[in-house]
């Protein structure tokens, strides 16, 4: 997990818990004391370092839940299975055109227009998120239960 500012840290615990996987969490030094007990926390250096970090150690079996849409597209490429905190699912064939996207607003950015940022984070994009990763999570370790209709 891509814990920098990721508000759905309980939810990917709870989620996590239930089906007995293990949660990796990478983030900067700025966020010391992320997570629970039984989470393994990787503290990294630099803007990107948690990308990196979890890109190196990434591979098919992994779920990754992020919000960078270029951390999302390597991950794809390893053949990751890639939720957003919003329970978006990312898929190769979007890929490219957000991140085309991103490079559009990023240059708007630069020019100095002002671009809009994301909703606010809602008790439904909980849900949502929690729904997508058990969702993924199945996938990855193959077994069938019901999904997460409630987060509490």
């Amino acid at each position: 997990m891509d814990a920098d500012a990721c508000p759905v840290r309980r939810e990917t615990e709870r989620v996590a818990r239930h089906f007995g996987v293990e949660v990796r969490y990478f983030a900067n030094s700025s966020q010391v004391g992320i997570g629970k007990a039984g989470a393994h926390h990787r503290l990294v250096e630099g803007p990107d370092g948690a990308d990196f970090a979890i890109l190196a150690v990434c591979s098919a079996r992994d779920v990754v839940v992020t919000d960078d849409v270029g951390l999302a597209t390597i991950a794809l490429s390893r053949g990751a299975a890639v939720i957003s905190s919003r329970g978006k699912r990312y898929r190769n064939a979007e890929m490219a055109t957000r991140l085309y996207l991103r490079h559009l607003a990023r240059k708007a950015r630069r020019a100095g227009f002002r671009t809009r940022g994301p909703a606010p984070f809602t008790h439904a994009d909980r849900r949502s998120f929690a729904m997508a990763l058990g969702e993924a999570i199945r996938e990855k370790v193959g077994r069938r239960e019901n999904t997460f209709s409630r987060v509490r």
